[in-house]
């Protein structure tokens, strides 16, 4: 179900440890509230299996200065900057999970990603927090898509229980799929389990067929932890250089470095 193949994300993967950090990208519709569910229930199975779930919730913005003493976490945006951070992923005292607003966050590694690359971006992003964390990383697919862009890298599009979402279940699909990510839907109907029986998702699944050419994978609930493990980022390695990701398994298609190393995945 996972088979992964050749590419840059499946580096990224591999070399990683197992317990992270790692992060997951979730695509918000336009009323994010509609995909909490998901977010929810994804993190109640990571916490069963044993992971510190986190919420990065870029459809929320930082507070403008960071607050100590008033029970509010720090928003990502504070993790980013302030580098005596670290260890990030143990929730407050009466939570479940850590939530981190992240409107101004995604924004900055948006930036740096177009500057120096999407591996420099998500290494820039799991460094605050501890190995155990597996960041799901919740923003508008556009805000997104600069952050994954050329790491292959596997992104959920919720897919709501209601015929509006088919419109944007699909743009959220395109352009993903234009930034080289691919797309995954994650329908939450529970009335409805059975492929068949979600006219939504089959209607997404057909247009991106017809007017993408690609066929979109699928994860129903019971799978979304098993699915984020496997596909989730883990930080960058650089086993030649400090300065640059020279080795073959994070080259882009033309570099000199591709070829030279295969790929295994298990």
């Amino acid at each position: 179900m996972f088979e992964i193949g050749t590419d840059q994300a499946a580096g990224l993967r591999s070399t990683a440890p197992r317990r992270g950090p790692a992060m997951m990208p979730i695509a918000s519709p336009a009323q994010p509230a509609g995909a909490y569910e998901l977010l929810c229930l994804l993190a109640m199975q990571l916490k069963a299996q044993g992971y510190l779930p986190v919420i990065i919730d870029a459809t929320a913005t930082e507070a403008g200065a960071r607050r100590e003493n008033d029970g509010a976490h720090l928003g990502l945006q504070h993790a980013l900057t302030d580098g005596s951070i670290a260890g990030l992923g143990q929730p407050g005292e009466g939570h479940e999970w850590l939530v981190m607003p992240a409107a101004r966050g995604l924004k900055t590694l948006q930036q740096t990603a177009l500057a120096a690359g999407g591996a420099v971006a998500l290494s820039r992003l799991l460094s605050p927090f501890a190995p155990e964390a597996l960041l799901l990383v919740f923003g508008p697919a556009h805000e997104l898509a600069p952050l994954v862009s050329n790491l292959s890298a596997r992104v959920l599009v919720p897919v709501l229980p209601w015929p509006q979402a088919s419109v944007d279940a699909y743009g959220a699909i395109k352009l993903l799929h234009m930034a080289g990510a691919t797309p995954v839907l994650a329908p939450l109907n529970h009335e409805q389990p059975q492929p068949p029986a979600n006219p939504v998702v089959a209607g997404v699944t057909d247009c991106a067929r017809k007017h993408l050419g690609i066929e979109v994978e699928r994860w129903n609930a019971p799978v979304w932890a098993t699915g984020v493990q496997e596909c989730a980022l883990g930080r960058p390695q650089r086993p030649d250089t400090s300065q640059g990701l020279r080795h073959a398994r994070y080259a882009g298609p033309g570099s000199p470095f591709a070829g030279a190393v295969p790929q295994l995945w298990s």
